[in-house]
């Protein structure tokens, strides 16, 4: 019994493998820029943050049938039982202030405040607007926006 083998083995020639690796590379160096660089995360994690304390204060609002004031400062957007935001409302599950954590670095929160009835409404009866800005390269302008008729709370990343 005779084996024969073919000249072609059907692997990879080293010019190939080089070449491969090469490119895999360069990808890896173009792309893990992205994923050191947090800033825009965290960015957009303190927007999420946001959207949730206004949408629990909505909530909030309509379980208590009591205003619930929505106050918004340089460092944070915060959840209030009175128009001073003086008497911060209960975190559900952590039991602390429902407020944001502090914005990343270049990152800031327009200041105001609105309240949301007991119908879940936003008072005064008009459109009411947070917008989150960022000095972050890359990073767009967020804002919150609450629907005066409906208390709908939309965001626009």
């Amino acid at each position: 019994m005779r084996i024969t083998y073919s000249k072609s083995s059907g692997g990879f020639t080293m010019l190939e493998l080089i070449v491969t690796m090469i490119i895999a590379g360069i990808l890896s160096a173009v792309v893990a820029g992205r994923f050191f660089a947090l800033d825009s995360f965290k960015s957009r994690g303190f927007y999420d943050e946001s959207i949730a304390v206004v949408r629990y204060s909505q909530k909030a609002a309509i379980a208590r049938r009591a205003n619930v004031y929505v106050c918004s400062t340089a460092t944070q957007v915060g959840a209030y039982s009175d128009a001073a935001c003086t008497a911060p409302v209960q975190h559900p599950s952590q039991g602390g202030n429902l407020a944001t954590n502090a914005p990343p670095n270049g990152v800031s929160v327009s200041v105001g405040s609105f309240a949301f009835d007991s119908g879940g409404r936003p008072q005064p009866n008009a459109q009411q607007t947070i917008v989150i800005t960022s000095t972050i390269a890359d990073d767009p302008v967020r804002t919150i926006t609450v629907e005066a008729e409906t208390g709908f709370v939309q965001h626009n990343p």
